[in-house]
């Protein structure tokens, strides 16, 4: 379902209403525009929590299909666009949790041995890339989705309580517990995250 950048550009006015409602109604017209219209932010969020393209692809897909298939007992929501947040971000950490239960330890073991491999071939600018992104990846899931949703989608904080589904201070607590673990790393790396970033 997922194809990368649509081929249609999303009307930007269209009233996300008026899909729902066209949802409910058994029309698949509703359920392409939002599709077009949210797909690439969907994206964005999935990555953002857990940076597998198939299983984000796979994610998006299934939130869609859930939506089509109880499409005449699913509810009238006030913003489309923080549903279709919530559900992809709750359908990513349930996947997540799966994983872990199946995989356990074994796949932080192929990632150290991947890291090591890839420290022996890279040089000093793409090492200091990597400590940034090391850095990323050290937060946990809930905290790179809330940097990601503050930072890089820009929303409230308020928003990002109804798309994590928890409290407004619990936003704030994560947010800072992301921010004070990201300062501490790059301590360790003098001011290198200002002078990659400038």
């Amino acid at each position: 379902m997922y194809k990368g950048k649509p081929c249609a550009s999303p009307d930007q006015n269209a009233n996300d209403a008026t899909y729902w409602r066209q949802i409910q109604n058994s029309d698949r017209a509703g359920m392409e525009g939002l599709y077009v219209k949210y797909t690439q932010e969907l994206f964005r969020l999935g990555m953002s929590i857990k940076g597998d393209r198939s299983l984000v692809k796979d994610c998006i897909q299934e939130v869609f299909l859930k939506i089509w298939q109880y499409r005449h007992t699913i509810k009238a929501t006030d913003n489309i666009k923080l549903y279709l947040f919530k559900c992809l971000s709750n359908k990513i950490h349930k996947e997540v949790g799966k994983d872990k239960k199946r995989h356990g330890h074994l796949n932080a073991e192929l990632g150290d041995d991947l890291h090591y491999e890839q420290e022996t071939e890279v040089g000093n600018s793409l090492e200091r890339r990597k400590s940034l992104m090391e850095a990323m990846e050290s937060l946990s899931a809930r905290q790179h989705e809330v940097i990601h949703l503050l930072y890089y989608e820009n929303h409230s904080y308020e928003d990002i309580s109804i798309i994590m589904g928890i409290n407004v201070q619990s936003v704030y607590t994560l947010a800072w517990k992301a921010l004070a673990n990201l300062k501490k790393r790059f301590a360790l790396i003098g001011l290198f995250l200002m002078t990659f970033l400038a």
